[in-house]
């Protein structure tokens, strides 16, 4: 893997744990990751219990932050890509556990 590829993933790292300050993009997040599934502002919302505009202005910060996606099948869907979040955690699981044993020694 590149170092830009690298860098772009602890980015999109970055941004997915500080989503806890977010509650309702870490909502929506968590439910496309969960269900797998497209979904429109409007199943999301109807789902998760939000309005439809807030919903909306939560995807819009998600996607300027790439962590989640318009889908190219459906029109106005939204999907979270499991993969990308998944080599995410890992490399930070990586980075503590290099500093973890700079520690040590």
């Amino acid at each position: 893997m590149s170092e830009e590829r690298i860098e772009e993933l602890r980015e999109r790292t970055d941004a997915l744990l500080k989503l806890r300050r977010a509650p309702s993009q870490f909502t929506i997040l968590f439910h496309l990751l969960g269900t797998g599934r497209a979904m429109t502002i409007k199943e999301i919302a109807g789902e998760i219990g939000l309005t439809p505009k807030a919903t909306e202005r939560a995807v819009a910060k998600l996607l300027d932050k790439g962590l989640i996606q318009r889908t190219r099948f459906r029109d106005g869907a939204y999907t979270c890509d499991s993969r990308q979040v998944l080599l995410g955690l890992l490399l930070v699981v990586a980075d503590l556990h290099e500093r973890l044993e700079k520690q040590r020694k």
